[in-house]
């Protein structure tokens, strides 16, 4: 017998191509033997969890014989107190990527279009191929999303424009202007994604309230995440607000029991610790403004960030990633992220910081 599950598969996920996460401390410590490794790769809140959060799982964990709420009414409601949206227009997801996915399944076809700025997360692009829809790239601009050029990009088979804010992998970000612009230049018709999974570290004042326009535009939907600032990455647990014909499309298709009961339950805990929130922020912060200057002192330029990553230029040293993994520094390699000749570092916490100023100043010989 002659099993080909080539033939069996759809042409769009016979090319597709398969997410890479990135070098986890026990793949680099098999391969490199480096027992200690320093994490800095996937943008993970270094303090952890909020302790309300780990005390609600511990309370969870004895009904976790029981399905989890198919709705999650609980966290729909404390989201919908906390952010002034209602509960009609929130849907919680298995992580922000299950809101792409299922945008794309309710929404795409073969032939439609997806433009979105290049690079960017890659979930977008894979989301929307698996459906067999086109992705348009439209390259960066100083290493920020050219809002009109994506905007020219717009043609009658596009049915989405994704853009991120802050943008992963470069942490800058769409300025009010700009999110006008993508409104008033969009077809109504065209969905808007704003995914905004880093928006909790943003610094600037000037960043805009995207609720302001979500609540007055019924083609935007804003995903966001609990696995970045809230530290609920192991757990999948994010939300989209839309439109309640846009949600109602995408409880469609998905999953009856989508977001297990750990993490509704973690999660609605966390949105409680404003206490955990500031600490969270205010590490970033410093850790920020000390990368920037041990950086700028090793002679490595960078893109100043919103978020809670620094995108580093190579510069003078082309093997910059694999000199950091072997000081036992895993960050994250720009090519993979369809930036090459950069690496995207993680901004830690203080001794995961001081880790990686040791290897630079020895990579760079400021040592």
């Amino acid at each position: 017998m002659s099993f080909d599950v080539e033939r069996l598969l759809r042409g769009e996920v016979r090319d597709l191509p398969v997410y890479s996460p990135g070098r986890s401390p026990e793949e680099v410590a098999r391969e490199l033997g480096i027992p200690d490794c320093v994490k800095m790769a996937s943008n993970e809140n270094p303090l952890g969890p909020s302790p309300l959060a780990v005390e609600a799982v511990r309370e969870a964990l004895r009904s976790a014989h029981l399905y989890p709420d198919a709705r999650c009414l609980r966290l729909r409601e404390a989201l919908s107190e906390r952010l002034g949206v209602g509960v009609d227009r929130i849907l919680v997801t298995h992580g922000a990527d299950e809101a792409f996915d299922l945008l794309a399944y309710a929404f795409l076809e073969r032939g439609d279009r997806v433009v979105v700025g290049d690079p960017t997360f890659s979930s977008y692009e894979l989301a929307a191929r698996t459906m067999g829809a086109e992705v348009v790239k439209v390259p960066l601009r100083d290493y920020r999303q050219d809002v009109p050029a994506m905007l020219r990009a717009v043609e009658g088979r596009t049915k989405m424009v994704v853009l991120c804010s802050p943008l992963n992998p470069t942490g800058t970000t769409v300025s009010a202007e700009e999110l006008e612009e993508a409104l008033s230049g969009l077809p109504e018709d065209v969905l808007l994604v704003l995914d905004e999974a880093y928006l909790e570290y943003v610094d600037d004042p000037g960043h805009p309230d995207s609720l302001r326009y979500f609540a007055a535009d019924p083609r935007m939907v804003i995903t966001r995440t609990f696995s970045k600032i809230y530290g609920l990455a192991g757990l999948r647990v994010g939300y989209a607000l839309c439109s309640p014909p846009v949600r109602e499309a995408l409880e469609k298709v998905k999953l009856p029991f989508n977001v297990n009961r750990l993490a509704q339950a973690a999660a609605e805990a966390a949105l409680r610790d404003e206490a955990h929130l500031e600490r969270s922020r205010e590490m970033n912060r410093r850790g920020k403004q000390a990368l920037y200057r041990v950086l700028e002192e090793c002679g490595l330029s960078y893109v100043p960030t919103q978020a809670n990553f620094i995108l580093v230029r190579n510069g003078e040293h082309p093997d910059l990633f694999m000199q950091l993994l072997r000081r036992g520094i895993i960050v994250r390699d720009g090519a993979a992220l369809g930036i090459p000749g950069h690496v995207r570092i993680t901004i830690g916490d203080e001794e995961q910081n001081r880790r990686l100023e040791a290897a630079l100043r020895d990579i760079c010989g400021g040592g």
